[in-house]
């Protein structure tokens, strides 16, 4: 993330270049920019639009299936859920029994 945060230096509307600096915003992890000068923040726009994507699901119900692979049993999530959290085929998530009607999935 270091080496893609130099890339985040741009020009500031008054006048000044900003310094490279990583954001916390609800939990996400965001490359963007601040100015010394006059504090104006600005995010990278991939960053900004999962964070959005994300804020949009949060308080959905989304409905995954259950299928068979072989002898294990596979999860399918939805496609938007999978594009919200940037998941891709071979991604590796940690699942944790909640209580016996509940497996939270931890990316």
């Amino acid at each position: 993330m270091r080496k893609e945060l130099r890339r985040e230096k741009i020009k500031c509307q008054c006048g000044e270049w900003t310094e490279p600096k990583e954001f916390s915003v609800n939990g996400f992890k965001m490359r963007g920019s601040e100015c010394p000068a006059c504090g104006e923040t600005y995010f990278n726009p991939e960053d900004a639009n999962q964070a959005l994507i994300y804020n949009k699901l949060k308080n959905e119900t989304l409905t995954g299936k259950i299928a068979k692979s072989g002898n294990s049993m596979v999860v399918r999530l939805p496609k938007r859920l999978v594009d919200a959290l940037n998941l891709t085929a071979g991604s590796t998530v940690t699942l944790r029994l909640e209580d016996p009607r509940t497996v939270k999935i931890i990316v």
